[in-house]
């Protein structure tokens, strides 16, 4: 394998760092990728956080705009990442593992949307930076209907980290954004009030700190219940919770 001119052929041990790395190479490819998952909350490290909203992470996810999936594939070879050939020639459509067998660790990549309880489409939405938008971090981490304490935390901490506004203020978490889409799906709107209800009751934080996220949680709830509802969520809400409107996958980002 030959690394890109100013890339290392060998992943980095630190996750942050490589996490830096791998979209940097990614970006001179040309390939449009993002970080996902508690690394892209790390990455996010506007202030100084508790003890309480630490965690250690186990590897790097990214999703990759759809059609950019081979020159993705071909640029983590490159630097240093063996790709899972089986699973990414069943299931490559959507999502693709790779390798990085020097610190026995691996790389998801979900192509053009994240599917795990609800389905987030992507299409447009990687934009400037490492990660995805705040508002897209937050959506994939409160879809999860089975939250567990790890997913609290990175909730936690990108509300800790980011005012609340629309998107267009800069580096916040955009309202509009989460307001868009939970008022066009019944199914987002539900699993979303449930996971804000849920970690609304567990913010423990020392100091002013959890008056701010307490106050960002109430501020979020209220953007997706003001939110104008769609026809479509409109005629989903009169089965209401009768029926299922979430999948439950096997695993999650992490």
């Amino acid at each position: 394998m030959n690394a890109p001119d100013g890339f290392r052929a060998t992943p980095l041990a630190d996750l942050r760092a490589e996490a830096r790395r791998v979209i940097a190479a990614a970006d001179a490819s040309g390939a449009r990728a993002r970080v996902v998952g508690g690394v892209a909350v790390a990455l996010h490290d506007h202030i100084s956080l508790p003890d309480s909203l630490v965690r250690s992470y186990a590897d790097i996810d990214l999703v990759v705009e759809a059609g950019h999936e081979p020159t993705l594939a071909r640029t983590l070879a490159d630097v240093g990442y063996e790709a899972d050939r089986k699973f990414n020639a069943l299931h490559g459509y959507r999502r693709m593992l790779f390798w990085d067998r020097p610190n026995d660790r691996q790389l998801d990549v979900f192509v053009g949307r994240f599917a795990m309880c609800q389905t987030l489409e992507l299409k447009g939405r990687l934009l400037a930076g490492m990660t995805l938008t705040p508002a897209d971090l937050l959506l994939t981490k409160l879809q999860i209907v089975e939250l567990n304490p790890k997913d609290v935390v990175d909730v936690l901490a990108l509300v800790a980290t980011h005012e609340i506004a629309d998107e267009a203020s800069g580096d916040v978490i955009g309202r509009d954004r989460i307001a868009n889409i939970t008022g066009a799906d019944w199914g987002w709107h539900t699993t979303l009030s449930d996971s804000l209800a849920r970690i609304g009751e567990r913010v423990s934080l020392a100091g002013p700190l959890e008056a701010i996220c307490a106050t960002r949680l109430e501020a979020l709830a209220g953007a997706i219940d003001d939110a104008p509802k769609s026809l479509r969520w409109r005629a989903r809400a009169r089965l209401g919770r009768r029926m299922p409107w979430y999948e439950l996958p096997e695993e999650h980002v992490r």
